[in-house]
């Protein structure tokens, strides 16, 4: 693998991870949901998070062939 994609492929690693910290945070906010209204913002935030973790992990899949 050439370096430059290698350093491509690190870089969309530490997106990934950045990403997956986002995602434990907001899931972490979540467990102290005491309104319904606040249980479905934080259900929009995770469910956000989970996509952009299921794209980037697309992204690196096809990085790596």
């Amino acid at each position: 693998m050439a370096d430059a994609d290698l350093d491509a492929v690190r870089r969309a690693f530490a997106d990934l991870t950045g990403l997956f910290e986002d995602a434990a945070l907001v899931a972490s906010a979540g467990q102290g949901v005491k309104h319904l209204d606040d249980g479905r913002r934080q259900f929009k935030l995770l469910s956000t998070a989970t996509n952009r973790i299921r794209k980037r992990l697309s992204s690196l899949e096809g990085r790596l062939r």
